[in-house]
């Protein structure tokens, strides 16, 4: 707040004031008061409007000064009411009281709003449990009865329940942390499960599955690896050029304590555009638009996961010629709890 802003804001009254002065001065000298005390009135009515004046600009540039300060240094503009002190002035007091009662009533607004999202988390949590139990059933009737239930009936079950899993950790990501378990997992019995899991799809989509140098252990959750591995694994299955060889590569390479795990595949690749943006929640690119199953959430799920993990995601990838997702685990013997 500026001494002109607050003199401009006060115009009226201090036009008023002077003219006061001015009234009082022309019936002084019409009462033929002695000049001496014209003089002294004079003085003192100046000064008094001199300290009337900067005592009240004081008080308000302290105030809203204040407040644009902590406006600017908080991210979170809502929680500026904690931070102020209630002014000493009159409007700055409504200002205040203004200020309190809309942050109440967006608190109160927000409290209500979380616990409608929390609600409708926990209730398609729930759902996707129960939906997991059917198509457990339906995984194993699949496989009890491989003579009589066409593979591609099999294969579609898996699809739902990867999908299934999605939403899990989707619903849970804002609280994924209380489900994270770390512990030394061997990379090598990890891939095998996945591989094990799309090795109907990697054969109906003639893929060779090349694994190498994975024999090695990192410190991570062995859950959400296996769902982050079947995640890529599942993009580069969908993504795979149909007139080439196809392959996909997994193998480790080890630097000081970091330890790499790459998956890179020869399918369409995303082009140079894309590539920044893969990770964005419900990004397709151009693939997107060329394939309908697109969804956008699987690596955006890859890296929210490695984010809370405290692994690295590395996505690089040339158009028609393929993509390598590397994910780094590095010394983080920090997570290990002593049993």
């Amino acid at each position: 707040m500026r001494i002109w802003e607050y003199i401009k804001d006060k115009a009226g009254i201090l036009i008023g004031y002077l003219l006061f002065i001015a009234i009082m001065l022309i019936a002084f000298r019409a009462m033929r008061t002695p000049g001496e005390l014209t003089v002294i009135f004079l003085v003192l009515t100046v000064l008094l409007l001199v300290t009337v004046i900067l005592t009240d600009y004081i008080k308000r540039r302290h105030f809203y000064n204040s407040l644009y300060a902590h406006m600017e240094r908080l991210d979170q503009k809502y929680l500026v009411m904690d931070t102020l002190e209630e002014p000493g002035f009159y409007e700055g007091k409504l200002v205040y009281e203004a200020l309190y009662e809309i942050n109440k009533s967006m608190t109160e607004h927000v409290k209500e709003y979380r616990q409608s999202v929390d609600d409708f988390k926990d209730f398609i949590e729930i759902w996707v449990h129960e939906i997991k139990l059917p198509i457990a059933s339906l995984v194993l009737m699949c496989h009890n009865n491989q003579d009589k239930i066409p593979k591609k009936y099999e294969d579609q079950v898996n699809r739902l329940d990867a999908y299934a899993d999605q939403v899990l950790y989707y619903v849970r990501a804002e609280h994924a942390s209380k489900d994270y378990r770390f512990d030394s997992v061997r990379i090598k019995s990890v891939v095998n499960k996945v591989a094990l899991k799309n090795k109907d799809m990697l054969l109906e989509s003639d893929i060779c599955l090349d694994v190498h140098d994975v024999d090695v252990s990192v410190t991570t959750d062995a859950k959400w690896l296996e769902f982050m591995i079947n995640q890529i694994m599942s993009n580069s299955i969908k993504y795979i050029k149909p007139d080439e060889d196809r392959q996909i590569r997994i193998w480790t390479t080890k630097a000081g304590d970091d330890i790499t795990l790459h998956i890179r595949d020869n399918g369409i690749g995303i082009s140079e555009a894309d590539l920044p943006r893969v990770c964005e929640k419900s990004f397709t690119g151009e693939n997107g638009r060329r394939f309908a199953k697109s969804t956008g959430m699987g690596l955006y799920i890859v890296k929210g996961l490695c984010d809370q993990l405290g692994h690295h995601l590395t996505i690089t990838s040339k158009e028609n010629i393929g993509t390598d997702v590397a994910v780094t685990f590095g010394g983080n013997d920090y997570y290990l709890v002593d049993e």
